[in-house]
Parts: structure tokens; C-alpha cells; sequence
């Protein structure tokens, strides 16, 4: 049995396995973290998940290790893989909820908070929640509707080694750098890695990163090939947030967004 936009119903509280960290996200800001039995290895927040049973992640689910926590519901992507799991389960079952991953935008965000609300019994929260990411992301809109010049940014993940990956568009971070008011330097799709040349010459004024990526420090950095002749690097405007804001659209979206356009536009 396939759930959309229904409502879940049961006498008891559902017991909820999630496979995408955030969707995990938004059940906890729904606060229905009591009825998940299990995460799946792309989840890293909040932090009461890390006690959880943890399940493969949503791209090589398994059902036995999910069945293993007799679930009554599980919530995934859409594009979730193998699909012959999702199918297996469904016939245990489980009743599949899934979820659209991509675009990554706001709206698709609000409509998977709808969603979980309808499922969990918490429409209420989720339109409570919707509305206050809309009003939050209103509230910066308006703050750079005067700005004209935007500053160029770039995105780096993988910094660990000199091939480091350039987020393009059709990007969670694309999305996150445009809301807060800055210009992707990469025009390219998904993640790229740029040679020393292609780095000097787009020249970003700013570098964003995870803050995992350089918990040794921003030194790190100086072995990309080319960072350390642009702008960025010499004026050091390097800003660093939690790999779990910038790589999934969930609701801490709004302070995703909030703390690149301090970091973008400081005055």
C-alpha cells in the first residue's frame, strides 16, 4: 500500500523506520521522534538519532534489517533504491511512504513537511512549521531585495585530498548559496572537480564548506589546487556549517540560509 498526501490512522502510535537524514529531520521538528524505531546511515541529526538502530542507507536499503525492527511504516525517497525492497516490504506489510528528494527547493521541502504531518497525525505542527521556514526565508528575501552586487561563492566538498568536489546546480548547496544571496561560481550539474586553472579564473570571493570537512583547521583548504590565489583565500572568508544543513533540504533550512547571508554580507 502506497501512502501520499492520507493520513496514517492506527489505534497505537506508528512505528516509523526513515531512510533519508532529512526526512529524519523533519519528523523530529514535528516532534514525533517517539515513534521512530530506526535511521538509516545518512542520518547524523538530531543527536538522539545516534542511539537508534541504524538501517543501510536509502540508496541500498535491505528489508531484512528493517523488518528486523517490525516496523509499521516506513518513509524514504521516491527515488529509493532497490525498488524490489520497497516492494518486499510493502508486502510484509509496511506501509511505504515516499517522499520527493528532488528539486531541491523550499516549496518541495514545505510539501514534504505536509506530507509527514498528514502521516503522523501532526498536520497541525507541519502547517505550524511551514509557516515559520516561509516567514524566516521571507524575512532574507527582503534583506537582499536593495542588494545589487551579489558575491561569488563557491562550494567545496571532499577538501581532504586535492580532488576536491565544486557543487553545481541542481545542488541542495546551489539552492542554500541563491536563497542567502550569493552567485554560484559553478554553472556546471551536481559536483565537479575543478583543476587549479578553472579555480584561479572564477576567482570566488567566498569559500563555504562543511565544518567536518576542516575540524583540523582551514589549512586544509590550501591544497586545492588554485584556492589559495583567489580572493576567498586571501581574505580568508571562508565559512564552515554542519555537512547535514547544507547537503539536505530540511527544516533547519532557514538557519542554513541565514548564516550564509551573514557570512555572504557581514554589514
Amino acid at each position: 500500500m502506497l501512502f501520499g498526501l492520507s493520513s496514517f490512522t492506527c489505534a497505537a502510535e506508528p512505528r516509523v523506520v526513515i531512510a533519508g537524514g532529512s526526512l529524519v529531520e523533519i519528523v523530529y521538528a514535528l516532534d514525533a521522534g517517539d515513534t521512530v524505531v530506526g535511521v538509516d546511515q545518512t542520518t547524523t541529526y538530531p543527536p538522539q538519532t545516534a542511539t537508534l538502530p541504524k538501517v543501510s542507507n536509502w540508496q541500498q536499503l535491505t528489508s531484512e534489517g528493517i523488518l528486523s525492527l517490525h516496523p509499521t511504516l516506513l518513509m524514504t525517497w521516491q527515488d529509493a533504491n532497490p525498488p524490489q525492497v520497497l516492494n518486499q516490504l510493502e508486502q510484509a506489510g509496511v506501509t511505504v511512504a515516499r517522499f520527493t528528494r528532488t528539486p531541491s527547493t523550499p516549496a518541495q521541502l514545505l510539501s514534504n513537511i505536509r506530507q509527514a504531518g498528514a502521516l503522523l497525525n501532526r498536520t497541525e505542527a507541519a502547517e505550524l512549521l511551514a509557516t515559520r521556514l516561509s516567514q524566516q526565508l521571507s524575512a532574507v528575501s527582503e534583506r537582499l531585495a536593495t542588494r545589487k552586487d551579489r558575491v561569488s561563492v563557491v562550494f567545496l566538498l571532499s577538501v581532504g585530498s586535492s580532488a576536491a568536489q565544486v557543487a553545481g546546480k541542481n545542488t541542495v548547496v546551489d539552492s542554500l548559496i541563491t536563497l542567502a544571496g550569493g552567485k554560484n561560481i559553478a554553472t556546471h550539474s551536481q559536483y565537479r572537480i575543478y583543476g587549479g586553472e578553472a579555480m584561479i579564473a572564477a576567482n570566488p570571493e567566498v569559500v563555504v564548506v562543511t565544518t567536518q570537512s576542516v575540524e583540523n583547521g582551514v589549512e586544509a583548504l590550501a591544497a586545492v589546487p588554485g584556492l589559495t590565489q583567489t580572493a576567498a583565500w586571501k581574505n580568508q572568508r571562508i565559512i564552515a556549517l554542519d555537512q547535514a544543513i547544507l547537503l539536505g533540504m530540511g527544516p533547519r533550512v532557514a538557519e542554513a540560509v541565514e548564516a550564509l547571508n551573514h557570512g555572504f554580507y557581514p554589514d
